[in-house]
């Protein structure tokens, strides 16, 4: 178990097949399209980080990379609705980085929703930076939404 820093109370530890059930449950309250349990499956079992952020028993949040040659993706990150404004997924945002690059990642990728600013925002003051569209990438209510393409380099971190 890893203690986030600057977040009292709150620890990490790697994700393992009995946190599915509530990652699904947190997932669905934070996702207008969430992950299925096969996609959190996957991650597990092709040797993605996946880790749970935890207050005491409770899940406060989740996140899951992967790292191919010097490349890092986030591919989910997600603070339960009641541990949100806290600063929180900043932090783990942080540590996932932070693992990316142990790992030997030179440059860190991710996808968002055109339409979700808190997230835009985040990334933002986090060092990413906005480095192409992908079409139609989301499933949306009607028909499909842009994914933002961003990058941070991490040879300056």
């Amino acid at each position: 178990m890893i203690t986030l820093d600057g977040a009292e109370g709150f620890t990490l530890r790697p994700m393992s097949d009995t946190d599915l059930n509530r990652v699904l449950v947190l997932e669905k309250a934070t996702n207008p399209h969430p992950w299925t349990l096969g996609n959190l499956q996957n991650s597990l079992s092709t040797g993605d980080a996946c880790w749970v952020l935890e207050h005491g028993e409770e899940l406060a949040g989740y996140g899951v990379t992967m790292v191919a040659a010097d490349e890092g993706t986030i591919l989910n990150i997600a603070i339960a609705p009641a541990f949100q404004k806290q600063g929180l997924g900043q932090k783990l945002l942080e540590f996932l980085v932070s693992g990316a690059k142990q790992r030997g990642a030179n440059v860190m990728f991710l996808e968002v929703r055109v339409s979700n600013h808190k997230a835009i925002g985040l990334y933002l003051k986090s060092d990413f930076s906005e480095v192409g569209i992908r079409k139609n990438y989301y499933p949306a209510a009607k028909g499909s939404e842009d994914a933002i393409v961003m990058m941070r380099d991490l040879s300056f971190d």
